[in-house]
């Protein structure tokens, strides 16, 4: 028997938080009637991705200079998780084209 990979509850939540912000930027750049919504959608998951790592490695510096235990932890495959959230969105947003 095969067994399913694991994921930890922190990589879980960056993939749908991923997901969630690929529908809600989909969407909304669908309702303005952008081109190639969801293209856009997924560099809106990217800055939000990196943007989230790069915040907490700010918050983190400001409190070792504090004196205080950093509060977040940094890595890159939290953003890896978010962007993997938000190209499953992506994904089946562009699959109807891609099949023609």
């Amino acid at each position: 028997m095969m067994s399913l990979p694991f994921l930890s509850q922190d990589k879980a939540n960056h993939v749908v938080y991923g997901a969630v912000i690929a529908l809600v930027a989909y969407a909304g750049l669908l309702a303005i009637g952008t081109p190639h919504a969801a293209w856009f959608a997924m560099l809106v998951v990217a800055i939000f991705a990196v943007g989230k790592e790069i915040h907490d490695r700010l918050k983190n510096r400001a409190a070792e200079r504090a004196g205080l235990k950093p509060p977040h932890g940094v890595e890159v495959m939290d953003a890896v998780a978010t962007l993997a959230g938000g190209g499953v969105v992506v994904a089946a947003a562009l699959l109807p084209a891609w099949i023609g």
